[in-house]
């Protein structure tokens, strides 16, 4: 998500708050394609607020299943 969305995401009311406590609190973001485009993943995002998203159900079998394949 590019910045705005990640401040809104994080509960911080601008952008530039959310930038400046970006590499403290905040992980720094993953894709950058330039200065002005950058992005922020999601799971990134609720590790350094701490929220866990540990998937269950079927969305938990569904990763399982993709990590068994990517293992061989």
């Amino acid at each position: 998500m590019l910045a705005d969305m990640a401040a809104a995401f994080c509960g911080e009311r601008h952008v530039e708050d959310f930038l400046e406590r970006v590499g403290t609190d905040y992980p720094q973001p993953r894709v950058i394609e330039s200065q002005r485009r950058k992005f922020w993943y999601r799971v990134d995002l609720e590790k350094a607020l701490g929220i866990s998203a540990a998937p269950s159900g079927m969305g938990a079998r569904f990763r399982e299943k993709v990590g068994e394949i990517r293992s061989g």
